[in-house]
């Protein structure tokens, strides 16, 4: 904590004092910086507060940020949760890609798994006979191998072979820095120290330095570069010191200095905690500051790092800055007062006239410095300034209110005619001139004693012009602000226009603002679609296709400017990119984005002037940059474009599992897991927003993906089978940088995986079998079926036969039944006559004896009466004469009695004589009883039965069965 406040306290008047000299530089002299890029924590989603930075073998940069361990691999953010959510302090990763990371209490380091995960190892709980106390680790240095961790009062080694072992000291000291392989910082107890055999620290004999040590740097073979807090700078030769002068002490001793590296080019950078941080050169000359004054968020420099391509990285304590130190491109962030939109520079000698829409400015121009000195606006030009145009050392300046000559330091009104736009130098009708378009007209303007003066306005031209270019046959082509272009011809005195085309239209079907250029001496329109020429064969306006095919989607900017010789400048929406033209070729040879300049580009207005055949200006919103064609950039490594992720998961619950990044098979996943996003990374952070990115997955897709900034790819619901992902980085001018391959396969979902189609095998087989059961079963049914159709055939077969038998037996049966019926009649009838006979005879016999009386003795009359009457009709002939009727008529008997159990025996008697359909007489014979006693028991017999009048009992005792 002390160390805190020695870095963030200072008394208010020294605050003041400090920020009242800050601000005086800056309002009486502006200096050219280079490009910064700023990220704010709505960028990089983490804390406001960085401590740290450094750059992975893989070109990723790391920062320690107050909510753990921040990554950016140029196109995302990314940050790493520390145990129990602690600050990461300091950073240091060795060549094999080890992040060591030092927290309060707790350090260690993380590595990347083969899917690219960061894993996190402590070293801290590795420590024996060792209890940390508030112990906070502010740095980490690499000493031959060997990991230091250093905290205030007290260190920690991670020796070679892993063993960890920490000391503490009574004393505190500052940043530990390597010098010659030994340990240098500055202790309380013993000022400038070192420290000697890993255990205690010694002074350095003969040398005072009693100002905290910040950082020893490289500076020559001989001697190396000490950095104090707040007594500037000294050289060190491992014997003594000398002062190192810079030519900003002041300045640099009272922003307190925090951090001290060296860039690969040799420009000495100091990160300070009260005035951002600044560059001096080799020899101490201060090349530029950056504060709060012109780009950076916060004042508090925390961490500085260069990357490999020479981005100097700010870990500030409010965001993250990069300062591109191998650009070509500087800029002045914002003029302070602000001057306005500018729309055009003019330079002379050591003054550089800017036109802005406030007015138009003057200024002095330190060249070596790159600064600008003594702005101030001249008060006779005021308002809108369109364009500044130097004409044989004469400037002449195109003003809202009226044209300005500017010749000799002198000002003077040259033309009453308002909103002079554009100006060119051109030959009409064998006369060299100068021709302006204006708000309502065109200017004339003619040579005369060595100077250009106005000369008239051209009659009946009445046309807000805003470029304009005369061609080699001295025709004037003119571009209306709003609608189209025109084709003017003057007369020979110039005065009048003798002939004049309007095209609406350079493609006869759109119409847009045409605007006209000049190409090496060849004139070119522009309707921001593509670039046209006019062809003098045919005379009219045709496509310049040789020049639209080489400058890719260039060929859609809307505005050319001249820089040298071959170069022109063609301007698109946020990028300008530098082309050489020549016949029959052009190429790219850089490209600038607009989005560099922190978003103050003049829309629609912007352009770009040449200052020296080396440098050209771009005018901004109240701001300027200066573009440096040699420009010596420092050697970068080209990298190239890397997998850092590819991620499987399920569609519902999204969990993840990765695959590894450099497999020795082919990776596959699961069906259920066949949605997978690819993350990739160029690890170039130059022109952030020039790279571009588009996929191609063989297996399903036919065509490129179209060009996207998002370095992230998913494809989801994937078949399955085998794809090989290609990815490829390309310029927004669409040149190729890099591109990998990545190949993995989606396993078949189980119902196509090598079981279920041994299951779907065995399945068939079975479904096969069962079908052959089936079908066998169904021959078998339908066999059965023609077996049960012939056995019933055959059983109907034999049942008629059956029935016909029985029909036979049937009749054989009523057959005999009628036979014996008959026989029966006949016997009955026998006996009725027999019957008969007997009653004759027993009548007779009686008769006689009646007639003999006496004569006929009664023992022979007794004897023969009862012979007689034994043979009537005798129980014995009943008897017979019953059981052949019972078998004759189905129990008869049994059934009548069962039915009707009041008949007595001889009513059945009576009931069988019925039914043979006997007369009442022959029922009286065989009843042996009279008429008159058969119908007495007909009577007796119907109402036994209960039988209705209306019925005959005779028929009823034929119809009878039970």
């Amino acid at each position: 904590m002390k160390l805190q406040v020695n870095i963030y306290t200072m008394n208010r008047k020294s605050f003041l004092l400090t920020a009242f000299i800050f601000y005086l530089s800056a309002l009486f002299s502006q200096e050219f910086t280079p490009i910064v890029k700023q990220f704010t924590k709505n960028d990089y989603n983490a804390s406001n507060q960085n401590w740290s930075v450094a750059q992975c073998p893989d070109g990723i940069l790391y920062f320690g940020n107050n909510q753990g361990l921040l990554s950016f691999d140029g196109s995302m953010w990314k940050t790493t949760r520390m145990p129990q959510n602690k600050i990461v302090r300091s950073l240091l990763i060795d060549n094999d890609g080890r992040i060591y990371v030092g927290s309060f209490e707790e350090f260690g380091y993380y590595t990347k798994s083969e899917t690219g995960i960061l894993e996190y190892t402590s070293l801290s709980d590795k420590l024996k006979g060792y209890e940390m106390k508030n112990d906070e680790i502010w740095n980490i240095i690499n000493l031959n191998g060997e990991i230091i961790f250093q905290s205030f009062t007290s260190y920690f080694i991670l020796n070679k072979e892993g063993e960890i072992k920490g000391y503490r000291c009574p004393f505190t000291f500052l940043f530990f820095n390597i010098y010659h392989s030994k340990v240098y910082t500055h202790t309380e107890q013993f000022g400038f120290s070192y420290l000697d055999q890993k255990t205690t620290f010694k002074p350095v004999e003969g040398i005072q330095l009693t100002n905290p040590l910040i950082s020893i740097l490289p500076y020559d073979k001989d001697n190396s570069l000490i950095v104090t807090k707040s007594a500037g700078l000294f050289l060190f030769n491992g014997r003594s010191i000398t002062e190192f002068k810079t030519n900003a002490e002041d300045e640099i001793k009272k922003a307190e200095i925090n951090k001290a590296i060296v860039s690969p080019d040799g420009t000495i950078l100091l990160g300070t905690i009260l005035n951002g941080v600044s560059a001096f050169d080799h020899e101490g000359n201060k090349l530029w500051t950056l504060n709060t004054n012109n780009v950076l968020q916060n004042n508090t420099i925390l961490g500085m790092y260069c990357d490999r391509d020479n981005n100097l990285w700010l870990a500030l304590d409010k965001g993250i800055a990069m300062v591109q130190l191998n650009a070509a491109v500087t800029y002045l962030n914002a003029f302070n007062p602000s001057i306005g939109a500018i729309y055009s520079v003019s330079k002379k000698g050591k003054e550089v006239l800017i036109g802005t829409n406030q007015g138009l400015y003057i200024s002095e121009f330190d060249y070596k410095a790159k600064r600008i000195k003594n702005l101030q606006l001249l008060n006779q030009i005021k308002g809108q300034t369109w364009s500044l145009r130097a004409f044989d050392n004469q400037t002449i300046c195109g003003n809202n209110e009226e044209t300005i000559d500017l010749f000799d330091n002198n000002i003077s009104k040259i033309s009453p005619a308002k909103g002079g736009m554009c100006i060119q130098k051109g030959l009409i009708n064998g006369q060299e001139v100068l021709v302006q378009g204006t708000y309502t007209s065109l200017c004339i303007y003619i040579k005369e004693k060595g100077k250009w003066k106005f000369s008239h306005t051209v009659d009946g031209f009445v046309n807000p012009i805003r470029y304009i270019e005369i061609d080699y046959t001295g025709t004037i082509w003119a571009s209306h602000l709003h609608q189209g272009l025109y084709a003017i011809r003057l007369s020979a005195d110039l005065k009048k226009i003798e002939n004049i085309s309007h095209y609406k239209s350079l493609d006869n079907k759109n119409e847009f603002n045409i605007n006209v250029f000049s190409i090496n001496n060849r004139v070119v329109f522009t309707d921001h679609t593509g670039f046209y020429t006019f062809d003098d064969i045919r005379k009219e306006i045709i496509p310049y296709t040789e020049l639209n095919s080489q400058l890719g989607y260039f060929s859609l900017a809307y505005r050319v400017c001249h820089f040298a010789n071959n170069l022109y400048w063609f301007i698109r929406g946020g990028e300008a990119a530098l082309v050489d033209v020549k016949p029959n070729k052009a190429k790219i040879i850089d490209i600038v984005q607009y989005g560099l300049f922190m978003n103050q580009t003049v829309d629609d207005y912007q352009n770009i002037i040449p200052i020296s055949d080396e440098e050209c200006i771009f005018t901004l919103e109240n701001g300027l940059a200066i573009y440096n064609i040699n420009y010596k950039k420092t050697k970068s490594i080209i990298p190239k474009i890397k997998l850092k992720s590819v991620e499987t998961m399920d569609a519902e619950s999204k969990n993840s599992v990765f695959f590894p990044l450099f497999p020795n098979e082919k990776p596959a996943t699961p069906f259920s897991r066949n949605n997978i996003v690819f993350t990739v990374y160029f690890p170039q952070y130059e022109n952030l927003n020039n790279y571009q990115y588009r996929y191609k997955l063989d297996g399903l897709d036919k065509v490129w993906s179209e060009p996207t900034a998002l370095s992230q790819k998913e494809y989801s619901y994937l078949p399955n089978g085998t794809y090989t992902l290609q990815v490829e980085v390309l310029t927004k001018s669409g040149n190729k940088l890099s591109d990998l391959t990545y190949s993995f396969e989606v396993l078949p979902p189980f119902y196509l995986s090598t079981v279920a189609k041994v299951i779907y095998l065995i399945l068939i087989l079975l479904t096969f079998f069962g079908i052959y059961l089936y079908i066998k079963r169904l021959f078998y049914i339908k066999k059965e079926k023609v077996r049960k159709e012939q056995e019933e055939i055959r059983i109907k077969e034999i049942a008629k036969r059956e029935q016909q038998i029985m029909l036979l037996e049937k009749e054989k049966l009523e057959s005999e039944l009628s036979l014996k019926s008959k026989e029966m009649a006949e016997s009955t009838m026998t006996i009725i006559k027999k019957n008969e006979i007997l009653v004759n005879i027993k009548e007779e016999v009686m008769l006689q004896k009646d007639i003999l009386g006496s004569q006929y003795p009664n023992k022979y009359y007794d004897k023969l009466i009862r012979l007689l009457d034994d043979n009537l009709s005798s129980e014995d002939d009943w008897i017979i004469f019953r059981t052949n009727f019972d078998r004759i008529h189905e129990n008869f008997f049994r059934n009548l009695h069962a039915k009707y159990t009041e008949l007595t025996s001889n009513d059945l008697r009576f009931c069988a004589y019925l039914r043979l359909n006997l007369s009442s007489k022959d029922i009286a014979h065989l009843m042996n009883i009279s008429l008159k006693g058969v119908e007495v028991g007909r009577y007796r017999i119907r109402k036994k039965i209960a039988l209705q009048s209306n019925k005959s009992l005779t028929e009823f005792m034929i119809e009878f069965k039970e």
